[in-house]
């Protein structure tokens, strides 16, 4: 089994410069937009603000919300609740958003409640599938999952470095192992994932290990980021769907 090393961008302080940023610029509530959309972010929950999202990742989610027109979504890790939410305005008729810090659940519900959504929206607290039993299924299960590995212990890790954080891809290994049972018959799950922030190895290791593969999941707008780059580069985070093998 391939062991993970801190990256540069972990090792020389980038992220941890960025998340000192969002631990100070944005300790209080304050607003996003993203998909046209206005969203409140809470202290210690992951704002776009400090770590953009690129607006072709949005783009892409958002279509694939229209060609699969999902009865069910499920999104793990949702922070604030920004792409279930849009899920749900933009057609998918039962939603769930999870989330493992209290402050990130209460987040969720403030957006939940600000677009009206409380009759087919639902926040859940817990760690990837741990919160469901085996008979709670989706059409759309997705997590842009944290790809950034740090020798450090999870537990040792604030409710901030748990957004960016993924120790071992521990976090990787659950959500790989536990999609399958939570698909329905003709459901799909996707990741987002960048190339040049994570370790594209390792994943490939853990979708080997757990029956599947992965492809990525194109529009015209995905060759480059329009955004600026997080650290020193243009961020290549995509969306990739884990294909049963």
């Amino acid at each position: 089994m391939m062991k993970l090393e801190e990256n540069h961008y972990v090792r020389d302080g980038h992220i941890h410069a960025q998340l000192g940023i969002a631990g100070t610029t944005y300790n209080e509530k304050h607003i996003i937009e993203l998909g046209g959309h206005e969203f409140i972010v809470y202290p210690n929950v992951f704002s776009p603000a400090v770590f953009p999202l690129p607006d072709h990742l949005v783009k892409t989610w958002l279509d694939l919300i229209h060609i699969i027109k999902p009865e069910s979504v499920l999104e793990i890790g949702s922070g604030a609740g920004y792409l279930a939410i849009l899920a749900a305005l933009n057609g998918a008729k039962r939603i769930t958003a999870t989330d493992i810090t209290q402050d990130a659940i209460e987040n969720i519900q403030a957006n939940i409640e600000k677009y009206n959504l409380g009759d087919r929206m639902q926040a859940v607290y817990g760690s990837v599938f741990e919160p469901f039993d085996k008979n709670d299924r989706f059409d759309v299960i997705f997590w842009d999952i944290p790809f950034c590995h740090i020798d450090k212990p999870m537990e040792e890790l604030s409710a901030l470095e748990r957004t960016v954080f993924n120790p071992g891809y521990i976090l990787s290994e659950a959500y790989l192992k536990g999609a399958h049972q939570h698909l329905t018959d003709n459901g799909r799950v996707f990741v987002a994932f960048s190339k040049m922030l994570g370790h594209p190895e390792k994943l490939l290791e853990l979708t080997n290990k757990y029956g599947w593969c992965l492809e990525l999941v194109m529009n015209l707008e995905q060759v480059t980021s329009n955004i600026e780059g997080i650290y020193d580069n243009k961020a290549d985070i995509n969306i990739y769907e884990l294909i049963k093998l």
